[in-house]
């Protein structure tokens, strides 16, 4: 803390500008936004020191106040410190740039703005610094000598002035006279309200009463410059009392006019972005990297059953509870990890089939490389997927039959050969076709050829387990895959029953006419697929072959692999 400051009159009381002065010097140390210290003149020493100068410099109260002013300044201005820091030498002498040091040994070039302080002691100075480095380097060809002496009170703080009780302005800066186009003495001796518009003078009545009774107010204050235009003012005021009692109020402020209008115009435009982003019907949120909510559109509240004040703040596994969570965070994390993530979110079936598709995208900070957030944005895709589903399933049926066509069959046998490989299990495929199917085209027409097809499809696949898979491949030729048959006579069982099954009359009701038809089929069986499946196909196809060649009406049937152990596994025990 700052030794307390008391004013001694002398030969009478102080003039009206004298007391003015001793207000401004006494409340510097408090109020000042710069490093601000009190030194004796004569011995150089530290008498006091703001917290400014504590912070900016690195060094404590008590190190300020063991040390001399010497031992801040650069030691190449030692010389010039000594030729104007004499007790006989004007303190406006030490005015100017100097450069300082801090504790832990860097440089700065600070403005320093001293005065007398006889309200404190004789030799006592009044010391005011500000930090100019980086203006001096930038400006210092075209403005070397603007800133060596400045009036602290005009220019460090922003706008100054001093009023009564009663609103009466005693002391204005000329930055604040400036900012309302008016000269300095035009405003000493007139009422703040003749800063403010007619109607928002009730406003500075209730500020007048605040500060009566609180001894500081802070806010923002409407003024009005002398061509009515309006200025935004941030203020900071505080109460002091004098010596002999009287009391007046120190007014610190800067002008926000531009700020606040960046704010108004920053608001407004969130506030147009939230009225857009509740009426899209895709749910959009944005989460910190704490993964916690800052924003959330009504089509995400309402999807999670939250108002926009109960979403913002929670954190994201509250929000979406432990199951739906743990399936997300990893995507989440890729996010914040600087990935842009797309990805699908499926659950249900049938009629319950909810797909939603999340794309994640990180927001960067003004580096171009650390990230702050993710925005997520999520649709409903669960209509598009059925589809694209319903178009996949299409792509692997057979529109006359209703049975896999030669693509869905691929894909099933393909999976079915891995699985025998697996296993080490038999896998049997069956290629048959439709004996004579040709001559009921010739003679008929390909409107009964398609009618017979249908129904010796119908049938055939009645023959066969539901766990079997039946397909046609094109034109009277199907073919069936069948998984985990016990042995060599179980398959020849199977061919014989389906030979016997389908040589008979199909009875075309639409068409009115009944057709004798048979079947002819080839076998490639194996235990654990030792080729591939274009190679099964091939040996079952010649197997048709030689059924057909045999007389039609009956099975081949090829054993590939180890012959013999084929034919032993149906006599294990």
């Amino acid at each position: 803390m700052t030794p307390e400051l008391h004013m001694t009159t002398v030969g009478g009381a102080p003039g009206h500008a004298t007391r003015e002065r001793a207000l401004i010097q006494r409340t510097t140390l408090d109020l000042s936004p710069c490093p601000t210290w009190v030194f004796d003149a004569v011995t150089l020493r530290f008498l006091a020191v703001n917290q400014v100068a504590i912070r900016f410099y690195g060094f404590s109260e008590a190190d300020f106040l063991s040390m001399s002013i010497l031992e801040i300044h650069s030691p190449a201005e030692a010389g010039r410190l000594d030729e104007c820091a004499g007790a006989g030498e004007p303190p406006q002498a030490m005015n100017g740039i100097w450069r300082h040091r801090t504790k832990n040994g860097s440089e700065i070039e600070a403005d320093l703005f001293v005065q007398d302080l006889p309200l404190w002691s004789r030799n006592a100075r009044l010391a005011q610094a500000r930090d100019v480095t980086i203006e001096r380097r930038a400006i210092r060809a075209l403005e070397a000598s603007e800133r060596r002496f400045r009036d602290l009170f005009e220019h460090s703080t922003g706008f100054i002035c001093i009023h009564n009780f009663d609103g009466i302005l005693l002391a204005v800066n000329q930055a604040a006279a400036a900012a309302v186009g008016r000269g300095v003495g035009d405003l000493l001796g007139t009422p703040l309200h003749h800063l403010s518009a007619p109607e928002r003078r009730h406003l500075i009545d209730a500020y007048l009463q605040r500060i009566v009774r609180d001894g500081e107010d802070a806010g923002y204050l409407r003024v009005q410059d002398r061509n009515g235009a309006d200025l935004v003012w941030q203020y900071r005021n505080r109460v002091y009392a004098d010596a002999d009692g009287s009391s007046c109020v120190i007014a610190h402020a800067q002008d926000v006019t531009a700020m606040r209008a960046v704010e108004r115009a920053l608001q407004l435009s969130e506030q147009r972005l939230r009225t857009i982003a509740d009426t899209l019907p895709v749910k959009v949120a944005y989460i910190d990297m704490q993964q916690r909510f800052v924003f959330a559109n009504e089509a995400y509240r309402r999807s999670y059953g939250g108002s926009a004040d109960e979403v913002a703040g929670r954190h994201l596994r509250e929000v979406l509870g432990e199951e739906r969570y743990a399936q997300r965070a990893p995507f989440v994390e890729r996010a914040l990890n600087g990935e842009r993530v797309v990805f699908e979110d499926e659950s249900g079936e049938g009629d319950d089939y909810r797909c939603v598709e999340a794309t994640l995208i990180p927001e960067l900070a003004d580096d171009g490389v650390s990230v702050i957030g993710v925005h997520a944005m999520m649709q409903d895709v669960s209509s598009k997927k059925r589809e694209e589903h319903r178009l996949i399933r299409l792509a692997r049926i057979d529109s006359l039959t209703g049975l896999l066509n030669r693509a869905g069959f691929n894909e099933r046998f393909e999976n079915a050969i891995a699985r025998s490989r697996d296993q080490g299990s038999l896998l049997a495929l069956f290629y048959l076709d439709i004996d004579r199917f040709k001559q009921v085209n010739d003679t008929h027409g390909h409107v009964v050829g398609d009618a017979l097809i249908r129904v010796f499809a119908t049938q055939l696949a009645a023959k066969v387990r539901a766990s079997d898979v039946v397909a046609r491949l094109g034109g009277d030729e199907f073919c069936i895959v069948m998984e985990g048959v016990p042995d060599v006579p179980h398959v020849e069982a199977i061919a014989a029953k389906l030979v016997s099954a389908m040589n008979r009359e199909f009875e075309l009701r639409s068409e009115g006419v009944s057709l004798p038809v048979g079947v002819s089929i080839g076998i490639a069986l194996c235990r654990a697929a030792p080729l591939t499946a274009t190679e099964l196909v091939a040996r079952a196809d010649a197997m048709l072959y030689e059924a057909k060649q045999a007389g039609r009406g009956t099975y081949r049937l090829a054993l590939i692999g180890d012959q013999a152990a084929l034919r032993r596994d149906g006599q294990r025990p």
